[in-house]
Order: C-alpha cells, then sequence, then structure tokens
C-alpha cells in the first residue's frame, strides 16, 4: 500500500487501496488498447510523457505498490500521477466509475468491528473519485510546483519560510532545465557560505547607486566582450545569427561572471505574471532591477523598450530597468540610435529608471591600424 492515510486505521486504508485499484485497473485496461501518448502518457508530467518504456514501468511498479501489503512511500510524482489517473477516469470515461459499489462490496468481506465509526461515516460519504481525492491528497502542493519554483527564483527563503515547501522534495516534478536552474540557485546560496551562514561577498554593495551601477558595469562588459574582444563570431557569424535565447545564454555566463562574489543574484526567464522578462536581478528585496535582451532583427524591437519592459517594471514595482539591443547590422544599430532619448523620456513618465544600450554585433569595425576618425573607434 501507498503511505496514503497513515494517522487511520489499517481496514480504513485497505478499503481506500481498494477503490484506487479499481479506478487503476479501469484506466489501465481502457488505456491499453490506445497509443501510449493519448491515454496512460498524459497522466505523467509534460517533461517525463515522451519516455514510454519508463511510463510503463513506473505505471507497473505503482500498480503493485496500491495493491501489495507493503507501505510504500508516497513521492510527489505518485501523488501526481494517481491524481491525474482519478481525473482522467472522471472526466473522460463515459461510464461512470462508482467508488461505493467497490467500498460495500469491501466492507461486507471484512471484519469491521476495529473500524472507527468516523471512518465508517467517511467510507460511505465517498461516492465519486472527487470525493475520494478530497481524502487522498493532502494538500495539493505537487500541482502547484511550477508558481512555487517561479517565488523561488525572485525570493529563495518565501518558499521556505512561508509557504513551508522544500522544493527538494518535488524534483521529480522539474523539467531537466528548471531542475539545473534550480540547483544553480542553490549552489550559489550555498556555496558562498563563509561557516556563519552568511553570503561571502567581497564586493560591497550598500546603497542602490552601488547596486544600479553594478548593473550598468555588467552590461557595458558584456557589450565590451561583443563589441571589441570578438565576441561576435560566437552569435553572428558564416554558419549562422544566434537566436534570442542563444544570446541569452551567452549573457548569462558574462553576468555570472561579473556578478561573483557581490551578493547579486540573477535569474533567467522570471515569470512576471504578465509575461516572462529576460533577466531578474537583486539583492533581497531592497535592491532589484530587470534586464531585457532583444535582437534588432525583431520586427517590433522597438515596442519591446516602449511598452515591454515598463510593464514589466509596473508589474513587479521595480524601480530600474534595462533594455539592451543586439544588432547584427550595422544598419540596424544606427537606426535605433534615437531609443536612447526615448528610454529617458519613458523614465520620466512613469517615473522609473529605465536605460537603453544598443551593442553592435555586426563585426564590422576596422583594424584599429585602419581608423581614420573618432566615429570609426566604436566607443559611441
Amino acid at each position: 500500500m501507498l503511505d496514503i492515510c497513515p494517522q487511520n486505521s489499517k481496514i480504513f486504508r485497505e478499503v481506500i487501496h481498494e477503490v484506487l485499484e479499481g479506478a487503476f485497473n479501469f484506466f489501465d485496461r481502457t488505456g491499453s488498447g490506445l497509443y501510449y501518448e493519448e491515454v496512460l502518457g498524459t497522466v505523467f508530467p509534460l517533461h517525463k510523457q515522451d519516455d514510454e518504456d519508463y511510463g510503463i514501468a513506473f505505471l507497473k511498479k505503482l500498480r503493485n505498490e496500491i495493491t501489495d501489503k507493503f507501505n510504500h512511500e508516497f513521492s510527489p510524482l505518485k501523488e501526481y500521477v494517481i491524481y491525474h489517473i482519478l481525473d482522467w477516469v472522471l472526466d473522460v470515461t463515459d461510464e461512470p466509475f462508482s467508488p461505493s459499489d467497490i467500498i460495500k462490496k469491501s466492507l461486507e468481506k471484512k471484519d469491521t468491528s476495529n473500524l472507527h465509526e468516523e471512518e465508517l461515516k467517511v467510507l460511505n460519504s465517498i461516492k465519486t473519485l472527487e470525493d475520494l481525492k478530497g481524502i487522498c491528497f493532502e494538500d495539493l502542493d505537487f500541482l502547484q510546483v511550477a508558481e512555487m519554483f517561479e517565488i523561488f527564483k525572485k525570493s529563495p527563503g518565501t518558499v521556505s519560510k512561508v509557504f513551508h515547501i522544500d522544493l527538494d522534495y518535488y524534483t521529480d516534478l522539474l523539467p531537466d532545465d528548471i531542475l539545473l536552474e534550480y540547483n544553480k540557485i542553490k549552489d550559489y546560496l550555498n556555496s558562498e557560505e563563509n561557516g556563519t551562514g552568511v553570503l561571502e561577498v567581497t564586493e560591497t554593495v550598500s546603497t542602490k547607486d552601488d547596486f544600479y551601477e553594478k548593473v550598468d558595469d555588467l552590461v557595458e562588459t558584456f557589450k565590451h566582450h561583443i563589441v571589441h574582444k570578438k565576441g561576435h563570431i560566437l552569435i553572428n557569424n558564416e554558419i549562422g545569427q544566434y537566436k534570442e535565447k542563444h544570446v541569452q545564454v551567452i549573457f548569462d555566463l558574462v553576468a555570472n561572471l561579473g556578478l561573483k562574489n557581490t551578493g547579486i543574484l540573477i535569474t533567467r526567464e522570471v515569470d512576471t505574471g504578465r509575461g516572462s522578462v529576460d533577466f531578474y536581478l537583486s539583492i533581497g528585496s531592497d535592491y532589484r532591477a530587470l534586464i531585457e535582451i532583444k535582437l534588432g532583427s525583431h520586427e517590433r524591437y522597438k515596442d519591446g523598450l516602449t511598452y515591454q519592459l515598463p510593464a514589466y517594471l509596473l508589474t513587479e514595482k521595480i524601480d530600474y530597468g534595462y533594455f539592451v539591443l543586439v544588432c547584427y547590422t550595422h544598419e540596424i544599430y544606427e537606426q535605433a540610435k534615437p531609443l536612447y532619448g526615448e528610454a529617458q523620456q519613458l523614465s520620466l513618465k512613469y517615473g522609473k529608471k529605465i536605460k537603453f544600450e544598443r551593442i553592435d554585433a555586426s563585426g564590422t569595425l576596422k583594424s584599429a591600424s585602419k581608423i581614420q576618425d573618432e566615429k570609426g573607434m566604436g566607443f559611441d
């Protein structure tokens, strides 16, 4: 048996598991006649739905754990799968599944003298699988892991201290890239500890101006490496041009090196409720900034500065935002020059500090020995 309702009597738990077994058999019998991805695979988290061998083996093992006499851990992944099996049987099948019939037959075969009166009332109250779900699952945290992770990215302590959720317990429900990001944040928080429980910070950031200066330096460092240190050949070469997501990965690498030991945490793809901002930088809740990166080849890159970044800042109530435009042609680089003034106007309009930076990733700058005027130096 699974570790469901551990506080209840053995008979109560046996009856509950007989209902679960009946629902599982109904699901398995119906789904086995169809393609795996049509039924059986749908009860897994999205990142686990494509592995049919894994899914079949997991379901077989889970069925055995429901029916045998041993106590098995009711892990978050098992909770997730059983919840969705019950949902499927409840909502998808034409003929209603009746838990009450199974409960009645089960109780007729058992010695119920040791069954508490309240337990008997609870069992007799189970008419549908929706009723059964209310008994089997103490909470539905396993359905809210994505939301909890977004909160964790912004404020790691909030998830454990406010919601009392340990994301380590739910790692099976995290896709590989999210798990990698989760471990990266944890490693950052843990690896910098100096034995006192306080992150070791060698570069002091004691005011908002210090924090903003670090953000400015980060953007300037990224620009300098792309424009003057041949970084452009990584993202714009004869093979092709990097897509926006790929450029963000390069920026992330530069940022994690540049911000090391500053105490500034940077996370990618933070959901603001109005969409995902590319980068969220913070030291606690006092110092925060957003960075949005766009390619000049994007048809509506100006809207990213005019509407998208201000919307994120207003939604998150953050005062500082950077819009970085990576230009694969010198023509677009020149066309974007007026956006510096646009950023200043937006700052006044919204009462935020909104900055713009363009990066010439065209690779057309001349060798220093061939420069004949100041503009050719490329440091405007």
